[in-house]
Formats: C-alpha cells, sequence, structure tokens
C-alpha cells in the first residue's frame, strides 16, 4: 500500500496531475482522523492517540469543528487534513487552523496551500475577521509556509513547570461567574486554556489576592490579575493546593522571567502564536 501511495505520488508531480486531488469540507470523524494519523506520522511531536481520543480530546476540547475543517482526497484517500475550529476572541470572530498535515508521499505538490485556499473561502464565506494558528519554534518548514500564506507571528507561548512540597493553607475557591468576570478583557489569551477548554474540564477556580485562578488537574490553566504579580501568585497557588508539580502556560515574555526567578522551570519547547486579519 506505502508503494502504491509513492507511485501515486510521484504520479500527481506530473502534468495535470494536481487535477486528480479534490477538496472537501466537514470530513466525518474517522476521515479527519486518518488524515490526521498519515499526516502527522513523522510530526515533531509524535501523535499517538485512539480515534476515541481525537474526537475527545482533539475535537471537543480543543474546540476544533469538522464542519468548517477540510480534507484534501487523491481518489477516496484522505491525503491532507485542514482542521478548524471559531471563536469569538475579544469581540472578533477567529478560525484557528488545529492542524494541518499531509501524507509524506503527498508533500510538496501544492496541497497545503491548496487546502488553505479553501478555508480561506470559506471563512470569508461566514464572516470571520481573522485567521490564527499555533506552531512549533525550530518548526522552519511549517513558518516559511504559513508566512507564505500571509500569516505573521504575533507572540509565543512558553510552557512552564514547578515542583513545590510544600502545603501551606488552602486557597478560598470562587464561582465560575465570578472568575470571568476578571478574565475576559485580562489581555493573555491562550487558545487551548480559554473557558471553553475550563468548562470542559473538571475546573476549580480560586482567588489569591487580586488574582483570580482557574486549575484543571495539574494545570494553571489562567492567572488573572496584575501582571507584576503573576509569577508569584501562580507560585503561591502550587504552595496551597494539593498536589506538588504543576505546569503553566503563558504568552508574557516579562511574566517567563519571573516564573524562572519563582523557581519555575521552562519547557524548551515553544510556540509562536500567527494570525492574520481578512
Amino acid at each position: 500500500m506505502q508503494e502504491m501511495r509513492r507511485t501515486k505520488a510521484k504520479q500527481l508531480s506530473g502534468k495535470g496531475g494536481f487535477s486528480m486531488i479534490h477538496i472537501q469540507r466537514a470530513p466525518g470523524v474517522k476521515t479527519a482522523y486518518k488524515a490526521m494519523q498519515d499526516g502527522f506520522q513523522d510530526y515533531l511531536i509524535p501523535l499517538h492517540i485512539s480515534e476515541a481520543e481525537f474526537q475527545e480530546r482533539i475535537i471537543e476540547r480543543d474546540g476544533n469543528q469538522l464542519e468548517h475543517s477540510f480534507v484534501a482526497y487523491h481518489g477516496e484517500i484522505p491525503v491532507g487534513l485542514w482542521l478548524n475550529g471559531w471563536k469569538e476572541i475579544e469581540g472578533q470572530r477567529i478560525m484557528r487552523c488545529g492542524g494541518l498535515g499531509i501524507s509524506p508521499q503527498y508533500r510538496r505538490l501544492g496541497i497545503a496551500k491548496a487546502l488553505y485556499q479553501a478555508q480561506l473561502s470559506h471563512a470569508k464565506e461566514i464572516g470571520m475577521d481573522g485567521l490564527m494558528l499555533e506552531v512549533i519554534q525550530g518548526n522552519d518548514p511549517a513558518i516559511r509556509l504559513y508566512e507564505s500564506l500571509h500569516y505573521t507571528i504575533v507572540g509565543e507561548i512558553g510552557y512552564f513547570h514547578l515542583t513545590d512540597e510544600r502545603q501551606e493553607a488552602a486557597l478560598p475557591t470562587i464561582e465560575e461567574v465570578e472568575f470571568l468576570k476578571q478574565y475576559h478583557g485580562q489581555g493573555e489569551y491562550i487558545w487551548q486554556q480559554d473557558p471553553h477548554v475550563m468548562q470542559q474540564l473538571q475546573t476549580d477556580y480560586y482567588q489569591l489576592e487580586a488574582s483570580v485562578v482557574a486549575v484543571a488537574g495539574s494545570s494553571l490553566l489562567s492567572v488573572v490579575g496584575p501582571a507584576e504579580q503573576k509569577a508569584r501568585h501562580a507560585t503561591e497557588v502550587v504552595r496551597r493546593l494539593p498536589g506538588t508539580t504543576y505546569h503553566y502556560q503563558s504568552t508574557d515574555v516579562q511574566v517567563w522571567e519571573a516564573l524562572r526567578s519563582e523557581g519555575w522551570t521552562q519547557r524548551d519547547l515553544k510556540q509562536y502564536i500567527m494570525r492574520q486579519s481578512l
């Protein structure tokens, strides 16, 4: 089967071969899962998940929507996926690419650009204000592709963790509605940790001085409060929760430095946030 696909991909690279590729919107879960498995088989971060996990984590939790996603087919074989979802962010309707994968044998044939054009037309038709995505720093081929498609880098996401075995007085909990009053308009937005995701998880909300905090499992999903206090408050939260190791993401590079000063370890993995206006 793999040899057959390589042969077909070579045939596509010839004159008129690209006409054998067709693109359709709104794939089913099985088709999208297969396309992602094939397209991400050599990704920088291995993606070993079942179809059920794909639906639960990638589609439902992460806010991707198959009705706004596109698959490229060679005949009946799915060979590329542009996974999309949209949310309203700071008053704008934003379509986010939650994953772009092309089967290795079908790369460098213009399929990614064709998928982009299809989803761009769709985004404009349904009134989106902009597009966004995240890409791992160091994935230079992907960054060059997105830049050629008119995305620009607008920010970064840093990943941190802290282990602290001290157990101090428990934090007072608050209701979700109280957290959201401070969350909206606070200026730091991460798609995979926003209120939609919080509602998919078993999230608890806490008050610490002037900050409010959302925590799910071992993840500090959001620390909302004075920027100069975020690192200190994130550290104190860890000391006042039951576990010993917690993870935190931030888009504020000044907070990164403060977190490191508080003893947090930053992972080598970082991501760029890229956007374009429509």
